[in-house]
């Protein structure tokens, strides 16, 4: 069928794109903490590291064990495992490989969410132009694009969360308890996940069928959380001598419900962390959940239940912003349940002008990714380590000054800054050469590679993925000029 082949290639051209997009080194200071962990596990079978405040926790043994969770770090095991038997082939440092080779770590998850996030639109019976334009606007009009390259887990998180979504609106006992097994994996990854919980095991019990159906289904997706949950306990036992000490210490309180209603604006709509601004597709899921509650009412409200479970939770985190991260982070993992309910807004009505909207707003997704993609770590440093007390107060907004920093390496190509340049008073200079290799040029690994074996052919090389796009993108058009002569928007 001709949607198929369309989301056929949006996979390929997102694989693609997303290989490209990769950093080729460690950009997150927390992760170097659970690769330690895995390191630990692959050399000396144990999950002790060096202490560092307040990344780490002491036991009563006098070891420390990061406070991070665990599943990250058993992800990173057969990385690091591989990243040292090249280092033993190659005679290239071990730690380099590792930062390189976990750099593309994200991408399986990414591919997965996609094919995930596509299935379940066909649970939903939603098929035609829906099936693969809606997956395009996922995986590269979101800030999944961005995070498919970043080394923060929350694309894992995205996976594992789909995932279980995905289980439980199958309903097939085999797909519940895959379900279950990828929210035991989220629970493994980051423990505040537990809170979901409830909301799973109510969508499981009030589903139409005989009572012991239920009961056996809800049975069958808790038993994977209620192992991972034992053996986090027994860990945590083990390590700390509580088993409810997740390593955070007096960290793991400091959750601030009262300030929601501060930080939940500024998560939806500010120019530094405003969802809908870095993921203007979204904005086409709102106007959906009207059509979704009325067609499938026990998902919507699951899927509902979850998003405000995920808004809540990192609105009231001491650190809703996410730290040094481009977009609202702690929001990623719930953005294809944002943008879920689009496909019914989409095909609730035949129109034209929905097509159109939906693909012209694909369209300026996509573009508005891009400077996050190439040139977001750069903005963090300059404004926070580079700028005064009062050059900060006249910065602009994060989604802002990445187009500003994007347009200079384009242009100027190089590292020296005017503060005029980002409109605020002065012509004081900021140079980042100085700072960091990484800030020269884009920020992918062709770039960084090339400048390090000094082969400047080398940043030529992500142009390749431009034929597989323009393929894309002719048949882009050409289908959707079918689409509006046969006047057939709906389901296909």
């Amino acid at each position: 069928m001709l949607g198929e082949r369309m989301f056929r290639q949006v996979l390929t051209v997102c694989l693609l794109v997303y290989i490209f997009s990769a950093k080729g080194y460690i950009q997150v200071s927390d992760t170097s903490f659970s690769l330690q962990t895995a390191q630990a596990i692959v050399t000396r079978g144990r999950l002790d590291i060096p202490y560092v405040e307040p990344y780490t926790l002491r036991g009563p043994d006098g070891r420390s064990y990061s406070k991070y969770g665990l599943g990250l770090a058993l992800y990173y095991v057969p990385w690091v495992a591989a990243s040292d038997a090249l280092s033993s082939f190659t005679r290239l440092p071990a730690h380099e490989l590792t930062g390189f080779l976990v750099s593309f770590a994200n991408v399986p998850f990414a591919m997965l969410t996609l094919v995930l996030f596509a299935k379940l639109l066909k649970l939903f019976r939603v098929a035609g132009t829906c099936a693969w334009l809606l997956p395009l606007g996922l995986g590269l009009g979101t800030l999944m694009w961005r995070y498919a390259g970043y080394d923060f887990s929350e694309e894992m998180q995205m996976c594992l969360l789909i995932l279980a979504v995905y289980g439980v609106v199958r309903g097939t006992p085999k797909a519940i308890v895959t379900g279950g097994v990828g929210f035991a994996g989220l629970f493994l990854v980051k423990l505040v996940y537990a809170a979901f919980f409830p909301l799973f095991l109510l969508y499981l019990i009030t589903r139409p069928g005989e009572l012991r159906h239920r009961i056996r289904n809800a049975g069958l997706f808790t038993f994977p959380f209620t192992l991972a949950g034992c053996c986090v306990a027994w860990l945590n036992l083990v390590r700390f001598g509580n088993a409810l000490e997740s390593g955070y210490g007096s960290e793991a309180r400091q959750f601030f419900p009262f300030q929601v209603w501060h930080t939940v604006p500024q998560l939806l709509g500010s120019l530094d962390k405003g969802l809908f601004i870095f993921c203007p597709i979204l904005i086409l899921g709102v106007f959906g959940w009207r059509d979704f509650a009325s067609r499938h009412r026990p998902e919507a409200v699951l899927c509902g239940g979850l998003l405000v479970g995920n808004l809540i939770l990192a609105g009231a985190w001491h650190s809703w912003e996410g730290g040094w991260s481009w977009g609202p982070r702690l929001l990623v993992p719930a953005i294809p349940l944002w943008l879920l309910p689009a496909a019914f807004w989409f095909t609730g009505r035949h129109s034209r002008a929905r097509l159109w909207i939906c693909a012209l707003l694909t369209l300026t997704s996509i573009l508005v990714q891009i400077p996050g993609v190439l040139a977001d770590q750069e903005v963090h440093y300059i404004k926070q380590d580079m700028l005064t007390a009062q050059e900060q107060r006249s910065a602009p907004p994060d989604s802002v000054a990445a187009y500003i920093l994007l347009r200079h390496k384009l242009t100027v190509q190089n590292e020296v800054y005017r503060v005029s340049e980002f409109h605020i008073p002065g012509d004081r200079g900021l140079d980042l050469t100085r700072q960091s290799k990484s800030f020269i040029g884009l920020n992918v690994w062709t770039e960084h590679l090339a400048t390090q074996l000094n082969k400047p052919a080398l940043r030529w090389f992500p142009a390749l993925v431009l034929f597989p796009i323009g393929y894309l993108a002719m048949n882009v058009g050409l289908t959707l000029r079918l689409r509006v002569k046969r006047r057939r928007i709906g389901y296909c």
